[in-house]
């Protein structure tokens, strides 16, 4: 029997029973299809004056592959960060097809051919980072299938930057830079985080009030 009667005795049937039936003979399943994905990770520390490294992986972890347009990687940077250098690493395939650059819009955009399933690629890019650079910047990165802009993914990293006022890593500096010990005393009965650092100040709690006497 040819495969355009069976289909149409097949649609016919469906039409009969009231039902759309799921399974087309000889067409794509509907599950098969590519699918991107995305992971960001910082490497190492950050901190003021200095560099820092982001690793990107995209990954078409579906069974079917990329259309034949192929896809974009983009990383637009944040203020106080400035990419100054990539590592790339090619697909055994050679899908791969390169990653620009630019200062200004300080950003990084990275194109392949069309990503086979299962294929992957990882980019590191270097950033300086400024001297006053906010205590804790979010860097974004994306990816597009070219030739289904429905297709595609994003992933952030929070990365915390110490150094000058900001602490050791927890986003800020002290919001309470004053001793208050001796002066209010209720204040010795709250046990404070490592995000107040008052000056001398001790973190007690448990303590016992009483009468004061002369």
């Amino acid at each position: 029997m040819a495969l355009n009667e069976l289909r149409k005795r097949m649609a016919a049937l469906g039409a009969v029973l009231g039902v759309v039936l799921p399974i087309a003979v000889g067409a794509t399943p509907a599950h098969a299809q590519a699918q991107l994905t995305i992971t960001k990770t910082h490497v190492g520390d950050f901190t003021r004056g200095g560099q820092g490294v982001y690793r990107i992986t995209v990954t078409n972890s579906g069974d079917q592959p990329t259309s034949a347009e192929g896809t974009r990687m983009t990383d637009s940077y944040p203020a106080g960060l400035q990419v100054v250098g990539l590592t790339q690493i090619t697909f055994p395939d050679g899908t791969f097809l390169g990653c620009n650059t630019d200062t200004a819009p300080n950003r990084t955009d990275c194109t392949t051919g069309a990503m086979p399933p299962g294929s992957s690629y990882t980019v590191e890019a270097t950033v300086d980072v400024a001297s006053d650079a906010p205590c804790t910047v979010t860097n974004t990165a994306s990816v597009t299938d070219l030739g289904d802009f429905r297709a595609g993914a994003t992933a952030s990293d929070l990365t915390n930057i110490p150094g000058g006022s900001c602490n050791s890593g927890n986003g800020g500096g002290s919001i309470l830079p004053v001793n208050l010990s001796g002066i209010l005393p209720m204040f010795n009965n709250i046990t404070t985080n490592n995000n107040i650092l008052s000056p001398g100040g001790a973190n007690t709690s448990n303590q016992r009030f009483g009468l004061n006497t002369p």
